[in-house]
């Protein structure tokens, strides 16, 4: 007897296999690029493709060196993400050949390639995670790039039941404690190992950006979250360790859009201020009473040699701050911008000192975020002294503007200062060019500064 299928039962099965279809070939574009650049090299699953594919239709990307960004038909957070996961697979592996792929991007011979210890040193790192700890760090590969993604906000926002954070980490801080209910891929390590759960929330502590650490974006408040933790015994020097190591896989695949076969942007000057603060932090467990950012810029400074230039301490350590955001490691790079600083009205100089001296103390606000985004695209454009005397003055005036915006309740005090317009084309060039006057202004929702341009007569 034959069994007659119902029509309505037809249609349904042609709607779920068109769904299907519409499903895989939404991944076809992942695919092709990871079967073009890795060619076979990459360890990466189903799941984590369906993940990373949220990221296509985002309308936020990181406006790293933006003005140099490389066409590519694909959304630039995909090759981000896979240079993450690739460059996590050969830390893992930690051989010479491993070493190699890791640097081989690392072709610019003013920028001294990360040396062979250095890698050596950070592979061990790796090596020592249980399969657990791995698995949240591949996960989170894929997870940095998905942050502020339509389907990831609209998630969010169903769990949390209110307005999510427009910084892309601070979002995934919030949204970790419930990573199983957000991120598929989170929820299917964290069903096979629940353990998983809380080590999402040590990747994803809350402003505790090594970054920002890194560049001195913002006030000593970015270390107290892990300070805290490291002295009320909340947070172990495992957890600090896998903290650590999800920032180098970040930081790793931070340029991977320019190419994603290895590391970039993981120089040894980048390994130098990452390996540099994680000394401090680890010191933060028999020392808590000391200033890590003070010490930090100490550092950094003499990196630069700025205590042969200058004996008022004070601006010592606002250049070291400045040189920091700026990304300078060398003493050609530090009597370059002493120059250039020297060259600033005494008013805007005495600005500076002001406001890093404030920021040597825990302010209530989070860091400004793309700073260093906007130095870096401006060096890579005009150079270090036309960068230092045109771009400057409008950050301390966007800096400014958020104080009283602030004071005056206009801006709330837990919404970051952005700068990620200004990082971009057209008002990078604009404050570069100077050819036409414009103001400044901050969006109250966002944080966001944008140059407001004035008509021309």
């Amino acid at each position: 007897m034959r069994t007659k299928t119902l029509p309505w039962v037809s249609l349904l099965l042609l709607l779920v296999a068109s769904l299907s279809i519409v499903a895989e070939n939404r991944l076809d574009p992942i695919r092709l690029y990871i079967q073009k650049h890795f060619a076979g090299r990459l360890e990466i699953t189903q799941e984590q493709i369906e993940q990373l594919s949220w990221v296509l239709d985002n309308p936020v990307f990181t406006p790293e060196l933006s003005t140099q960004s490389p066409s590519t038909s694909i959304h630039r957070e995909v090759p981000r993400a896979l240079s993450r996961l690739y460059c996590l697979q050969l830390l893992r592996a930690g051989s010479h050949d491993a070493y190699e792929a890791f640097v081989a991007p690392q072709t610019n011979p003013e920028i001294p390639r990360l040396t062979e210890p250095s890698f050596r040193q950070l592979s061990r790192e790796i090596a020592r995670l249980d399969s657990v700890s791995y698995e949240v760090l591949r996960a989170a590969a894929i997870l940095d790039a998905v942050t502020l993604s339509p389907e990831a906000r609209k998630r969010a926002g169903k769990v949390l039941d209110k307005p999510v954070p427009e910084d892309t980490m601070d979002f995934l801080s919030v949204t970790a404690p419930y990573a199983d209910k957000i991120y598929p891929l989170a929820h299917s390590i964290i069903t096979k190992d629940p353990e998983a759960a809380r080590l999402f929330d040590i990747v994803y502590l809350p402003h505790s950006h090594l970054r920002h650490m890194m560049y001195n974006e913002g006030s000593l408040s970015m270390y107290t979250v892990l300070n805290t933790g490291i002295q009320n015994k909340s947070i172990s020097r495992a957890d600090l360790n896998l903290w650590y190591d999800h920032w180098v896989v970040n930081i790793a695949g931070f340029r991977g859009h320019s190419d994603p076969m290895g590391s970039v942007y993981l120089t040894q000057n980048t390994w130098r201020s990452m390996n540099q603060l994680k000394l401090l932090l680890d010191r933060l467990f028999r020392e808590p009473k000391m200033n890590p950012m003070q010490v930090y810029l100490q550092k950094r400074g003499q990196w630069l040699h700025l205590n042969t230039l200058t004996r008022n301490p004070n601006e010592f350590l606002a250049l070291a701050s400045l040189g920091a955001m700026a990304r300078l490691f060398t003493p050609a790079e530090g009597r370059a911008l002493y120059t250039s600083f020297k060259s600033l009205p005494e008013n805007e100089q005495k600005q500076w000192i002001q406001y890093s001296r404030k920021q040597l103390t825990t302010l209530g606000t989070p860091s400004p975020t793309y700073g260093p985004a906007v130095y870096a695209n401006a060096i890579a454009v005009a150079g270090l002294p036309e960068t230092v005397r045109k771009v400057l003055p409008v950050m301390l005036r966007v800096y400014e503007e958020a104080d009283r915006m602030r004071a005056e309740g206009r801006l709330a005090a837990d919404i970051p200062l952005s700068f990620r317009e200004l990082a971009q084309e057209p008002m990078l060039g604009n404050i570069l060019s100077s050819y036409r006057q414009f103001t400044t202004s901050i969006n109250p929702d966002d944080g966001v500064a944008k140059l407001v341009m004035r008509e021309e007569p």
